[in-house]
């Protein structure tokens, strides 16, 4: 049909690019394998407890905020202390992330040599590499220890990943624009101090966000916004290129449409247009992501230890922890556990440990339960809430990444009317997402 589009794919970034093309009035179906929105991104209640299996928060950009006002879901928000600390568990011990200047001289999670490297860093010379890996960059450019003790714990955090494979251009490209641009990440922080004070004085929250309801707030929101133009549980079984536009089977229905933003996963993404697009399918198809388990845990609160207050703690490798790390549920928003106790999202698995998330729960409750009692959070055993398992996690921007988006870039670019969007594209967090959607429907 002349002028409609077809979104393939009812996760944030597809419902996003449905809601674009629903308020400037475009004609629209979005198809949704499963029978509710969302992706990834769910939360869930179970006994008093308020449960996140996949992401925990969001960072309320500009955009998305705007997004958040629009749907009137700015009275449902919630946000985390921005001074809230984080943590570190380095050689089995649980240090709390240094945030100032002063916090780094006191910090004794780095050595007086790898505090004096760090100073070093404005007189580095810049990189060669243009697809050089992450730990490769931050460990030129910072020193062994920060990299090791600080950066890459945050680098599993956000990807799961092995940060020696991850791509700086393609994972944090800001980081390369301030060597570029400025010699050093020194000089890149000082010159960006005043955009990043207007950010500051204009910007519409901060700290963390999530909903009273969790974040699945957000999808399902904007899919009643959506209304009959969703169609849930219906997949797209084929995509072919026709004259004038694009043919979609869904269940025993052809669908014709001018445009098709595929916002499916990568894997799903890929079968589908490799019929006819065999390189875009490839590069889709090449993205690695690694299997991830989710371990929802709860204790009473006396048997709580270490600190009360944070946003939880990530693991540096090399130790004898299983997991990457825990979110400390119950301590950033309220209405997460019942009166009493607590509830802590432990995370296993990833490219660190490919073979955790095909263990028993029991086994996985165990090793979380273990690791958690030896960096001295808990005592005693904990109360299993929840075991949640993806078998497709996060998309990793491995060196290379650069080169498969370009694929898919020349796909679009050689065949009108096809956009791609999604976490494999331009970032991997809820803000991220929201914004590739949201461009796929603003339309070229």
């Amino acid at each position: 049909m002349s002028g409609r589009t077809i979104v393939v794919g009812g996760g944030l970034s597809g419902l996003a690019a449905a809601y674009a093309l629903s308020r400037r009035g475009e004609e629209f179906v979005l198809l949704e394998s499963s029978d509710r929105p969302g992706g990834v991104v769910r939360s869930q209640r179970d006994r008093g407890f308020l449960l996140e299996l996949g992401p925990n928060t969001v960072r309320p950009t500009a955009p998305l905020w705007g997004l958040i006002e629009e749907l009137g879901l700015a009275g449902e928000a919630l946000r985390t202390d921005p001074k809230s600390p984080r943590y570190v568990d380095f050689d089995g011990e649980l240090h709390e992330v240094p945030m100032s200047l002063g916090g780094f001289a006191a910090t004794r999670l780095l050595s007086p040599g790898g505090k004096l490297r760090l100073l070093a860093e404005p007189f580095v010379r810049r990189g060669t590499d243009p697809d050089e890996s992450v730990r490769d960059f931050v460990t030129r450019r910072l020193g062994a220890q920060v990299a090791d003790r600080l950066v890459e714990p945050f680098v599993a955090g956000i990807f799961a990943g092995d940060w020696s494979r991850l791509s700086a251009a393609a994972a944090f490209p800001a980081l390369l624009r301030s060597e570029r641009e400025h010699g050093s990440l020194l000089a890149g922080a000082i010159a960006g101090r005043p955009a990043r004070r207007r950010a500051r004085e204009t910007a519409p929250a901060r700290g963390l966000l999530s909903f009273r309801d969790g974040l699945e707030t957000l999808p399902r929101v904007l899919a009643r916004r959506l209304g009959s133009s969703m169609r849930a549980g219906v997949g797209a079984m084929s995509l072919a290129p026709r004259a004038g536009g694009w043919s979609v089977a869904a269940g025993a229905e052809e669908l014709r449409a001018e445009r098709v933003v595929l916002a499916a996963p990568a894997h799903v993404a890929s079968m589908l247009i490799s019929p006819f697009a065999p390189d875009a399918g490839r590069a889709l198809r090449e993205i690695p992501h690694p299997p991830l388990a989710v371990v929802h845990l709860s204790w009473p609160e006396a048997s709580m230890r270490g600190p009360r207050r944070g946003f939880g703690h990530l693991v540096a490798p090399g130790g004898s922890r299983r997991i990457l790390g825990a979110v400390w549920s119950s301590s950033l928003f309220p209405g997460r556990a019942p009166e009493g106790r607590s509830l802590l999202t432990v995370f296993l698995g990833g490219t660190r440990d490919p073979s955790a998330p095909s263990l028993s729960d029991a086994a996985l409750i165990d090793a979380a339960a273990r690791d958690l009692e030896s960096e001295g959070l808990v005592r005693g055993a904990p109360d299993p809430v929840r075991v949640t398992r993806w078998e497709h996690a996060i998309p990793q921007y491995d060196r290379g990444h650069a080169g498969r988006m370009e694929v898919l870039a020349e796909t679009e670019r050689r065949m009108p009317g096809l956009l791609f969007a999604g976490n494999y594209r331009d970032g991997v967090s809820v803000a991220d997402v929201i914004r590739s959607g949201l461009a796929a429907g603003a339309g070229p």
